[in-house]
């Protein structure tokens, strides 16, 4: 077993950490967007409030090392209008509470080469730590060592255990042809996501324009109008405009942002919200003219485009994440893989333990 020491980073440890969080990520089996330095840092600096307390743990072994990080902040919160309770939980969400920014895939971060022994001794502090009454871990990774240790072992006695929501988190294997891909489709699906091509060449000069990361601005703005256009709002505004707009150029940075689009006779009428990192895209947000063609479907075109560029371009996998669209659940036709995602309510305060125990019994 590895000796692991438990330390509290502050927030200015916290800022100045980029190079070696992302180092330690490198050595995880962490997802690679959503626990990145650049997402989790920006997060907090666009979404804390006074009343979040960070609590960003990190991990090192006997030489030092950074060996893991459990990015946490704690806040008070109410429960059936009536219940208040220091709630200790991811960066990246506030569980029923205020909108923010969903953040998927979560974790303790731990280097593989000693992942079991980080997380033990992560959740031995937290035991220890007094000041909290329940702990969330919101949209947890299920396969994570996080997930089966916490759930294989009494890490944490004494406590209630709630799971309160299950995802699937999804997504398409592009290291294939994409022929192949089509193929395996419904009928329907397919005719939507690449048959209809031929229908939408015929009306005039349609291109698509894939990787760009020019003018986060603009394509932003495009975002937020078609957006408004299909729903009556737009998508991102204030706060996680912010958000979003501060992640893009720190994600440029890295040559990790990409927007596409298609344009019709010049005109854009579809946009996706991109990040490829590892060889791996993750689509944050689409928008298109849904009263574009009565006969076809815009956004399931452009998922063709895109997932055929991905397997022309070495992408491993294009990620489509949690979610449903406005009339089907169309993820879970575009592809049968996905990773189960879960939220987990872990309480220990005696007096709320109580009254949950007994709600789940009349459940």
């Amino acid at each position: 077993m590895t000796d692991i020491i438990i330390h509290e980073w502050n927030k200015d440890k916290f800022s100045n950490s980029q190079q070696e969080w992302n180092k330690l990520l490198h050595h995880s089996t962490s997802d690679p967007l959503f626990m990145s330095w650049e997402w989790q840092h920006t997060w907090w600096q666009t979404f804390s409030e006074p009343n979040m307390q960070l609590t960003l743990l990190a991990a090192t072994n006997g030489t030092g090392e950074l060996v893991g990080l459990a990015p946490l902040y704690l806040s008070k919160a109410r429960s059936k209008k009536i219940i208040i309770t220091r709630r200790l939980q991811f960066i990246g969400n506030c569980w029923r509470g205020k909108a923010t920014m969903r953040t998927e895939l979560l974790n303790f971060m731990s280097d593989t080469s000693c992942s079991k022994d980080v997380v033990n001794a992560f959740f031995q502090y937290i035991n220890q730590l007094r000041n909290w009454d329940e702990l969330i871990l919101a949209d947890l990774k299920k396969n994570s060592d996080t997930y089966k240790l916490l759930t294989n072992a009494p890490l944490l006695p004494k406590c209630h255990f709630r799971t309160t929501e299950e995802y699937d988190s999804f997504y398409i294997d592009t290291t294939g042809n994409f022929q192949d891909y089509i193929q395996q489709l419904g009928k329907n699906t397919r005719l939507r996501l690449f048959n209809r091509r031929k229908n939408l060449q015929k009306l005039g000069n349609i291109v698509f324009k894939p990787d760009q990361q020019d003018d986060t601005k603009r394509q932003f703005k495009l975002l937020n109008g078609l957006h408004s256009k299909r729903w009556g709002k737009p998508v991102f505004t204030g706060a996680r405009l912010q958000f979003n707009q501060i992640l893009a150029n720190l994600m440029a940075h890295r040559d990790a942002l990409s927007f596409s689009t298609i344009t019709f006779d010049g005109k854009p009428v579809s946009i996706q919200y991109n990040y490829i990192i590892n060889n791996h895209k993750y689509n944050i947000q689409a928008g298109f003219d849904e009263d574009f063609h009565k006969k076809i479907a815009l956004g399931y075109l452009h998922f063709g485009y895109e997932v055929e560029h991905a397997c022309n371009n070495q992408t491993t996998g294009y990620d489509l994440l949690a979610g449903e669209g406005k009339n089907t659940s169309y993820k879970g036709h575009l592809t049968k893989r996905s990773v189960r995602i879960i939220n987990l309510q872990i309480i220990r305060n005696p007096v709320v333990k109580m009254l949950y125990k007994l709600y789940d019994s009349l459940q």
